[in-house]
């Protein structure tokens, strides 16, 4: 089992140790070691980004993807939103996005990129040859709108008719 994270328990049964029965048995786990490539280390990290990054890349239970097929400044940046500190309303903060769970080596890759999308809020996209993530995130406008730009008048109705105004409901026997 080397690489794969496992608990061995043996248990002798005892009525005095265990009088409620065999007890609930927990352990801490951290995650698998990432790649960052904004550091270049490989260490434990829970930020999203990076382990989308690492489940791409990864050949074993991943999809396989090359480093030429993975958007470095894509995922960097991801990375950095992942990794911006946020404020706790009982105070303190935390970074805004993590992953921690566990991911179903049985399940489709598919199923699985979407459940860790899901810990950024990210779109994950196939462009030009290369996977990048874009998770969510306020983008600044590029660009702004007078009515200069509109082709026509804006016509606006801001009250319903009456008519509009109520839902039927009919019953049946």
């Amino acid at each position: 089992l080397r690489g794969t994270a496992y608990i061995y328990v043996r248990l002798k049964y005892d009525q005095d140790a265990f009088p409620s029965g065999i007890p609930q048995i927990s352990a801490v786990v951290q995650g698998k070691k990432v790649y960052d490539p904004r550091t270049e280390t490989t260490a434990y990290s829970n930020n999203a980004a990076l382990i989308i990054r690492d489940y791409l890349a990864d050949s074993e239970y991943g999809l396989g993807a090359t480093s030429s097929e993975l958007n470095e400044t894509a995922f960097e940046d991801a990375a950095n939103l992942c990794d911006e500190s946020v404020s706790l309303a009982a105070g303190g903060t935390e970074s805004r996005y993590t992953a921690n769970g566990v991911i179903d080596s049985g399940a489709s890759p598919r199923d699985n990129i979407q459940q860790m999308l899901t810990s950024c809020l990210g779109t994950l996209y196939y462009s030009g040859g290369q996977w990048a993530l874009k998770a969510a995130g306020y983008t600044a406008p590029v660009a702004s709108f007078t009515n200069d730009d509109l082709r026509g008048v804006i016509d606006l109705q801001t009250r319903q008719s009456r008519r509009d105004n109520f839902n039927g409901v009919k019953g049946v026997f």
